[in-house]
């Protein structure tokens, strides 16, 4: 290319690691260049103001996140997890999507001085991690220069690819936050906010303290809330499934099999098997096994009483009969018996092998959930239950609302429920749907649209929060007693229950996130920061949970000395945070007025 003529004449040797870096990169930020389509023949996941999304694109980012996740937790990914990658991958593609179209309206352009530029004094940290670029483990410039220019080696065109895509974009960030500012007032300000202390005396009047009875609300009282708080029963649209969950439980065989299994490592020991080894080997107790089982002492009520009681009654140097618990089957082999600090024990060893379900037993648990599917499309779910032989019972999760994280009521997170749901019609049935628990078959039980919810069904929520107002109006009533009877005093002239009740604060600041005993309350924070005088008490004030009285015991100003050292740090940081608070805003108004269709259940089970 001739930009990277500039760099170098000839190429010979491919420095591979870029371009594997770069590729991945490319599959993570920008999508894939991939051919396919997704389920149905379609390929479009949703539009961006008409820019179409291809499910390849979303697919393959979905994947390779997955796969980081599968890595960085050691093991699968849970279904919560799985469906919030798929959000993120759709939420980052119309950030990226919306970047790109700005870019071009606003006639954006970078040119090759500026990638060189970039290219040069700019490398991405995953070039800056390369060994071949570090001394000491740290970035050496100069190795990386000599590299650069070495018409050896191959490899740069894919920087300068990823260059060409991002600096259009940083260039229009800049533009957004190019108008954020820091003056040294705020400066002062924030320092003030996170430095400066105080302590206070406070007494609570708690409103649980009143006595309200809820049969004091009429209904007038409750139709009358509803009328002037309507719009806080606004519901989005609900659905209402009616499932049956096979649960994936362990078989008669299964459990067979582990006593075949236990019995025979039982047999190995009593010819003398090592019984260390047998349990590095076999065991299944991960907290010990690498130990050789080893349990160490333990007293009485440690352990589940089966396990406890085989323990307790086998002689030291002696092992034990296999024994059954709630976590599986056990060979134990106690080693030592005495009494320590009064209290009997034992130390010993075991083996755990746990009752797991076998894939034969899933299979078969399968097959019934579809065969259950199967009848419930002939007729419905209660008949096909009604058909079987078994106890399984028809669940129902009552009337719920889309969530963004797929929840869903009685059951859970089950990849896909969430999508049947919202995506079906009344009376239809699902896929056979599985987690860890156990294989689910669903069908639509409902639906109902979005709205006002009825007065009958948030009758008692009013009430409760009818009743929950006249305690704090009594405690209320209650403080302002307190305060007139002080005659402009303070706490410290209290006395009987009420002095034994007045508590001090630990030193707290204005962003104290947490207060002990009083947890995070804003307007109890405000509240003392507006005394100034020691011993001032403030007006009644209320909190988050009830009323104060608050007193200011100690003040202690920010250290002035401190605040010169870390001015200019603390500046750069509250500059960061506008800039990003301008972007976030700018993005949401983007994204306010994009056009997005969003067909991802269509393609992912979400």
């Amino acid at each position: 290319m001739a930009l990277m003529k500039l760099l170098r004449e000839r190429t010979h040797v491919v420095m591979i690691i870029l371009v594997i870096a770069f590729v991945g990169l490319i599959g993570l930020e920008w999508g894939a260049d991939m051919t396919g389509r997704g389920p149905g023949g379609q390929n479009a996941v949703g539009s961006i103001n008409g820019e179409s999304v291809s499910y390849e694109e979303i697919r393959f980012e979905v994947e390779r996140l997955q796969e980081i996740d599968r890595q960085q937790q050691g093991g699968s990914l849970d279904e919560f997890r799985s469906r919030e990658i798929i959000n993120e991958v759709w939420d980052r593609r119309i950030d990226l999507t919306l970047l790109e179209q700005n870019i071009g309206k606003q006639a954006i352009v970078v040119t090759d001085a500026e990638i060189l530029e970039a290219i040069r004094n700019s490398p991405p940290e995953y070039v800056r991690q390369q060994e071949m670029f570090q001394t000491d483990g740290e970035f050496d410039q100069t190795k990386y220069l000599q590299a650069l220019n070495d018409p050896a080696v191959e490899g740069w065109a894919f920087l300068e690819d990823q260059y060409r895509l991002s600096l259009p974009r940083q260039k229009l960030i800049n533009r957004v936050i190019s108008g954020a500012r820091v003056t040294d007032l705020e400066v002062r300000q924030a320092f003030v906010r996170q430095n400066e202390q105080l302590t206070a005396k406070y007494l609570f009047f708690d409103p649980e303290d009143q006595e309200v009875e809820p049969e004091s609300i009429t209904d007038d009282d409750i139709a009358a809330y509803y009328a002037e708080h309507t719009e806080a029963f606004m519901e989005d649209a609900r659905v209402s499934l009616s499932y049956v969950m096979i649960p994936k439980q362990p078989s008669v065989a299964d459990s067979q099999r582990v006593e075949r299994q236990i019995d025979e490592l039982y047999a190995q020991l009593v010819d003398g098997a090592d019984f260390e080894t047998l349990a590095r080997d076999f065991s299944e107790d991960p907290s010990n096994a690498a130990d050789g089982g080893d349990l160490g002492f333990f007293g009485r009520n440690e352990m589940v009483p089966e396990f406890e009681a085989v323990a307790f009654a086998t002689p030291p140097g002696s092992i034990a009969k296999p024994v059954k618990t709630q976590f599986g089957w056990h060979i134990i082999q106690v080693e030592e018996a005495a009494v320590r600090e009064g209290e009997e024990q034992v130390r010993a060893r075991h083996i755990l092998l746990k009752t797991i379900t076998g894939q034969q037993t899933l299979n078969d648990l399968l097959e019934q959930a579809r065969l259950l599917r199967t009848r419930a499309l002939e007729s419905s779910l209660e008949d096909a239950v009604r058909s079987r032989p078994d106890s399984l019972e028809v669940e129902t999760t009552g009337y719920f609302a889309d969530r963004p994280d797929g929840f869903i009521p009685g059951i859970g997170y089950l990849a896909g429920a969430s999508s049947f749901a919202f995506g079906s019609d009344p009376g239809g049935v699902a896929e056979v749907l599985e987690n860890a628990n156990g294989y689910y078959v669903l069908a639509n039980a409902g639906e109902e649209p979005a709205g006002v919810l009825p007065l009958e069904e948030v009758a008692l929520r009013i009430r409760s929060i009818l009743v929950r107002n006249q305690k704090m109006e009594k405690a209320g009533l209650r403080g302002e007693e307190v305060r007139t009877s002080l005659g402009g005093g303070n706490l410290d002239a209290l006395t009987g229950e009420l002095a034994d009740r007045v508590a001090t604060t630990d030193p707290i600041t204005r962003q104290q996130a947490f207060i002990p005993r009083i947890g995070q309350d804003l307007a109890f924070i405000k509240g003392a920061f507006q005394l100034t005088d020691t011993g001032a008490l403030s007006e009644l004030v209320e909190g988050e949970r009830g009323y104060y009285l608050i007193q200011l015991e100690t003040r202690t100003p920010i250290d002035e000395s401190i605040y010169e050292m870390m001015k200019e740090n603390l500046k750069r940081q509250l500059l960061l945070q506008k800039q990003n608070q301008l972007y976030e805003e700018w993005m949401a108004k983007l994204r306010e007025d994009a056009e997005i269709e969003n067909n991802l259940r269509s393609f992912f089970a979400i």
